[in-house]
C-alpha cells in the first residue's frame, strides 16, 4: 500500500514537473521580426504555391508564435520522419519536398496550397490569417497573440462585463450576411441553388465556441483596426470550391460600446 502511494505521488510530481517546462513566460518588447517562407512547384502544368510567416526571435518566442503553423503543415506528417523539436523553417522544407513528392504523384490528398491573406503587428500585438485548401476543402487559419505574454487574444479577453450577449448577437447578424455574401463567389449555374440553401438557414455562434474563438486583428491603417471572427458552417458537396471557414469583420471602432479596446492599443 505504500509502495504504491509513493509510486503515485512521483507519478504526481513528475506531471507537474511537466506541465510547468510547457509553461512558457514571455515578456516580448518591441517588434518581432517577421518573414515569409514561400515555395512552388509545377505538376503537369499546374503550379502550387505555398506561404507561410516566419516569427523569428529567441526560441521561445519562436516556438509560440510559430506553433500553429507548424502544426498545420505537420498534420499529413503520417508517413515521414522528422524532429518534432525542430524549428518551423526546417521542417517547412522537408514538407515542401513531401507535398511534391504526393502532389507529382498523383496523390491529392493533404494540403495544395497556402496563402498568407495578411500578417499584422502593433505594439500591443501579433496577428495572421492563412487561407488553405487540404484534401480538396478550403480552409482558414487566424490567430492573435496580445504581447508582452504572447498569449492568444480570445473574444472574451475584450468583451466587457454583462455585454457577453449583445457581442454574440452582434456577430451573429453580421455572420448571416457574410455567408450571404458568399454568393459573390459561387459560379452563375449555382446562384440559385445557393439561394435556396442560405435563404431560411440561420447561421449564428454557440455560446462556449465564440467565448473561446481566437479573434484576428488586421490593420486597414493608422488606429484602425478589423475585428476577424471565422465560423466553420456546412456547405452541400455543390459549392465545395467555396471556403466554409466563413470569415466575419468588423471594424473595431464600431464595438467600443460593447467591447474593451485598450488592449488592442487604438
Amino acid at each position: 500500500m505504500i509502495k504504491n502511494i509513493l509510486i503515485l505521488l512521483i507519478a504526481c510530481a513528475f506531471i507537474s514537473c511537466k506541465k510547468d517546462k510547457e509553461i512558457i513566460d514571455l515578456n516580448v518588447q518591441g517588434a518581432v521580426k517577421t518573414t515569409r517562407l514561400i515555395a512552388d512547384f509545377n505538376c503537369n502544368n499546374i503550379s502550387y504555391v505555398f506561404q507561410v510567416p516566419f516569427y523569428e526571435g529567441d526560441t521561445d518566442t519562436q516556438k509560440r508564435l510559430n506553433k500553429a503553423i507548424k502544426n498545420l503543415i505537420t498534420q499529413d506528417f503520417i508517413d515521414v520522419t522528422y524532429n518534432k523539436d525542430a524549428d518551423l523553417e526546417e521542417i517547412w522544407s522537408i514538407f515542401i519536398s513531401h507535398r511534391e513528392q504526393k502532389i507529382c504523384s498523383g496523390d491529392m490528398s493533404g494540403i495544395s496550397n497556402i496563402n498568407i491573406e495578411h500578417t499584422t503587428q502593433t505594439d500591443a500585438l501579433i496577428s495572421y490569417e492563412l487561407t488553405y485548401t487540404r484534401n480538396g476543402q478550403h480552409k482558414r487559419l487566424i490567430n492573435t497573440f496580445k504581447k508582452p505574454e504572447l498569449t492568444t487574444l480570445t473574444t472574451l479577453d475584450l468583451t466587457k462585463d454583462q455585454k457577453e450577449d449583445d457581442v454574440r448577437t452582434i456577430f451573429d447578424i453580421n455572420l448571416q450576411q457574410s455567408v450571404a455574401n458568399l454568393a459573390l463567389e459561387v459560379k452563375m449555374d449555382d446562384q440559385t441553388a445557393f439561394r435556396n440553401y442560405v435563404q431560411n438557414k440561420v447561421f449564428k455562434f454557440e455560446k462556449e465556441e465564440f467565448e473561446n474563438a481566437t479573434i484576428g486583428i488586421k490593420e486597414l491603417g493608422v488606429d484602425s483596426l478589423t475585428l476577424q471572427l471565422t465560423k466553420h458552417i456546412e456547405l452541400p458537396e455543390t459549392f465545395m470550391y467555396l471556403n466554409p471557414d466563413v470569415k466575419v469583420e468588423i471594424r473595431a471602432k464600431e464595438m467600443e460600446y460593447y467591447l474593451d479596446l485598450s488592449p488592442l492599443k487604438i
